[in-house]
């Protein structure tokens, strides 16, 4: 059988269940986003529709690379980084993050780079 790039497409949005409630930037279908020291807080929307309480602790997504917070399964940037807010009215986390010439530069990243919202569920 032989497919056509739309046909393709389709079929990659059906086997892995693209949906608007289902999204990696998780700021488009959460709202009432809050940090309380690592842990994010959000209401996200289910594949329902309906709206639940999510945390995160985003220590289990983001790393301190050399003063740089990245994108991590298993980061631990708590471990090195401190001062950590979000940027106010966005997913901007800032901290500032130890590197290795022992300076503490302020960093910044966009966490709807490394979470996203599961079926109303905040994940890495």
């Amino acid at each position: 059988m032989q497919f056509t790039s739309l046909q393709l497409l389709a079929s990659c949005l059906v086997l892995f269940g693209a949906s608007s409630a289902v999204a990696s930037d998780f700021s488009a279908s959460c709202k009432s986003i809050s940090l309380s020291g690592s842990i994010l807080y959000a209401d996200c929307r289910s594949e329902s529709g309906n709206y639940a309480e999510s945390a995160l602790d985003t220590a289990n997504c983001v790393a301190n690379y050399d003063g740089n917070l990245s994108c991590a399964s298993g980061g631990g940037y708590t471990g090195s980084c401190t001062d950590c807010s979000l940027e106010s009215g966005t997913t901007y986390l800032l901290c500032d993050c130890k590197n290795g010439s022992g300076g503490d530069p302020a960093s910044l990243i966009d966490l709807n780079t490394c979470i996203s919202n599961t079926n109303g569920a905040l994940s890495c």
